[in-house]
């Protein structure tokens, strides 16, 4: 029974999480993600000179219905993918593997909801589009270095976010 319970462990860790977002359902390795981030967090975070802003707010975020989560998620890693990532440049190396990995992570999120939108299973209401529009404001008033740190740097309430949609 012992080895059975490690096993399912050990899949369900390499199968990534099912996320239920609205009527899609997605796995996402939410771990590795911030396994990931992690290794950049305290940079992005004390490289951050605009710390009295935030673009991911948690109301914003938890005022989400879950029948908008799949198109807001779809849009928003669309957003991180097309303005901050290629934004985003760093002397360190670790820094520039790190985007990249996590930018490719991004695009195979993009690529399961975008299953998910094609078979309309991811409504996007004009609120979804109006809240993402707000961050991309929020974001475009920062220079484009400066929005890309802060960006990157609050992955964390991105994370809790995505994770928030997980059942066990």
């Amino acid at each position: 029974m012992f080895v059975c319970t490690m096993l399912c462990g050990l899949w369900d860790t390499a199968q990534g999480r099912r996320l239920h977002l609205g009527s899609c359902n997605v796995n996402i390795h939410t771990h590795e993600l911030r396994h990931h981030f992690q290794h950049i967090r305290q940079s992005m975070i004390s490289g951050d000179d605009h710390k009295a802003i935030r673009l991911l707010r948690k109301d914003v975020m938890n005022s989400i219905q879950a029948t908008e989560s799949c198109c807001f998620l779809r849009q928003l890693l669309h957003f991180y993918m097309d303005k901050v990532f290629i934004n985003y440049s760093s002397s360190h190396s670790l820094h520039r593997r790190t985007t990249s990995v996590l930018a490719n992570s991004f695009l195979s999120i993009t690529k399961d909801l975008r299953v998910c939108h094609a078979n309309a299973h991811c409504e996007c209401t004009e609120d979804a589009k109006q809240k993402l529009a707000g961050i991309q404001t929020m974001y475009d008033k920062l220079d484009q270095a400066a929005g890309a740190v802060k960006a990157i740097g609050e992955l964390d309430s991105l994370l809790e976010w995505i994770e928030s949609f997980q059942h066990h």
